[in-house]
C-alpha cells in the first residue's frame, strides 16, 4: 500500500491498560472534535460487526501506529501475531510511523518497537507517575502526535535531549479512517 494511502491512527493496547487509551483519548479530544486527528482503536467496533475484519482495515489504512506497552500489551499473542507484526512490517515498507508510549513498566527492550524511539522518557513509564505528571507527560506526547499527524518538522536536537520522538515526518493533511 502507498503511504499516501495510509492516513490513520491505529491505537494498539491491551484492555488491561484501558485506562491509558482513555487517558489518552481524553487528552487528544479537542484535537479529534476539532477533525485533525482521528485515531482508531477497538472500542469504534460496532456491535455485530466482524470485528477481525475492522481491525485489519484499521490495519491497512493506518499511517501511525500508537503503541500503549504494558507487561500485558507484550503478553498479548493477538498483539503480537495480529497488530504488532503487520504494523512493523508496515513501517519497514510502507513508511508507517512507530508512535510507542511506555504505559507500565516491562521487558520491553528486546522488543523489535524499541528500535524506534519513544514517544516519552521511557525511563518513567505513565503509570509510575503522579496523576499531574502523568497528565503533563501525555500532553506533551499528545502535541507530539499531533506533529506527527499533521507532517511538522521535529526539533533537530537529539530525543534524548528534548524529550520528544525523533521520527521522520511524512507530508499530510488530517488523519482520518
Amino acid at each position: 500500500m502507498a503511504t499516501n494511502d495510509r492516513r490513520g491512527i491505529f491505537i494498539s493496547y491491551s484492555h488491561k491498560d484501558r485506562k491509558f487509551l482513555d487517558e489518552l483519548k481524553t487528552m487528544l479530544a479537542s484535537a479529534i472534535r476539532d477533525g485533525i486527528v482521528d485515531p482508531w482503536d477497538d472500542t469504534r467496533i460496532a456491535p455485530g460487526a466482524k470485528w477481525r475484519d475492522e481491525i485489519e482495515t484499521a490495519l491497512r489504512s493506518a499511517r501511525i501506529a500508537v503503541l500503549l506497552v504494558s507487561q500485558h500489551f507484550l503478553a498479548s499473542d493477538f498483539i503480537a501475531k495480529h497488530e504488532l507484526r503487520p504494523l512493523l512490517d508496515a513501517a519497514q515498507n510502507d513508511g508507517l510511523t512507530v508512535f510507542w508510549i511506555l504505559v507500565r513498566p516491562c521487558l520491553y527492550e528486546r522488543e523489535e518497537f524499541a528500535t524506534y524511539q519513544a514517544a516519552h522518557d521511557d525511563s518513567k513509564p505513565l503509570a509510575a507517575l503522579s496523576k499531574p505528571k502523568r497528565e503533563a507527560a501525555l500532553q506533551d506526547i499528545c502535541k507530539q502526535l499531533i506533529q506527527v499527524g499533521e507532517g511538522v518538522p521535529t526539533d533537530s536536537r537529539p530525543a534524548s535531549q528534548t524529550g520528544k520522538v525523533a521520527v521522520s515526518r511524512l507530508p499530510s493533511s488530517r488523519l482520518l479512517i
